[in-house]
């Protein structure tokens, strides 16, 4: 009878593999950095809004931060976190698809939308709007909405209609007869929450 034995496999324990390992997970972490830092840099919209347009471009061992108003700051950035130094430290958080930046004073930027924006709006994952929706959930106050690409139609209760957009994907804005009225998308686009205080839902 031959008899087998196991190969046992040693891991080397000299202070030159301990180093290279050591080398290489910090070459990992600083490439992941790097790699989330770049998905910062670039044009972006405030509010999504194309005629809204921002930047953040690579400075040195910093970033520059440009907004609508061309006001500029310096920028750092951790992780998925950007700080503006001269705003106020006002920092953004970027969402995990990187179309969007967060800020902590409830404003945000868009990526800009592609070709043949002429309204301004944001034409990145919009949610589908269109459709039936009532006042305050009440079904005898039927609404609608009406949805071209970035560009919305609203029929309220009263049969009224205004013109409106979206500003970004959670965000829109109607003007109903020279007064402009935004709402927030909630509850996966099921709920828009004016800011005058109603609220439709479907």
């Amino acid at each position: 009878m031959v008899l087998v034995h196991p190969v046992t496999w040693r891991v080397p324990r000299s202070p030159f593999f301990t180093t290279f390992l050591m080398a290489a997970a910090c070459w990992l972490t600083i490439a992941s950095a790097t790699a989330a830092a770049q998905d910062f840099v670039g044009p972006w919209c405030a509010q999504g809004d194309r005629s809204k347009p921002t930047s953040i471009a690579k400075d040195g061992p910093f970033y520059k931060l440009t907004n609508e108003q061309g006001s500029t700051a310096t920028g750092n950035i951790r992780g998925n976190v950007i700080t503006a130094m001269e705003w106020q430290f006002v920092r953004g958080t970027l969402s995990a698809d990187g179309s969007r930046i967060d800020w902590d004073n409830g404003t945000f930027w868009a990526k800009c939308g592609s070709g043949g924006n002429s309204g301004g709006g944001y034409y990145g994952r919009l949610p589908n709007l269109q459709g039936t929706w009532y006042r305050d959930g009440n079904h005898s106050k039927a609404c609608s909405i009406q949805q071209n690409r970035g560009s919305l139609t609203f029929t309220n209760e009263a049969g009224q209609t205004a013109q409106g957009k979206f500003l970004g994907s959670k965000n829109v804005t109607a003007n109903w007869g020279g007064t402009t009225i935004n709402g927030t998308l909630t509850r996966n686009a099921g709920q828009i929450n004016w800011d005058n205080g109603t609220m439709w839902s479907r």
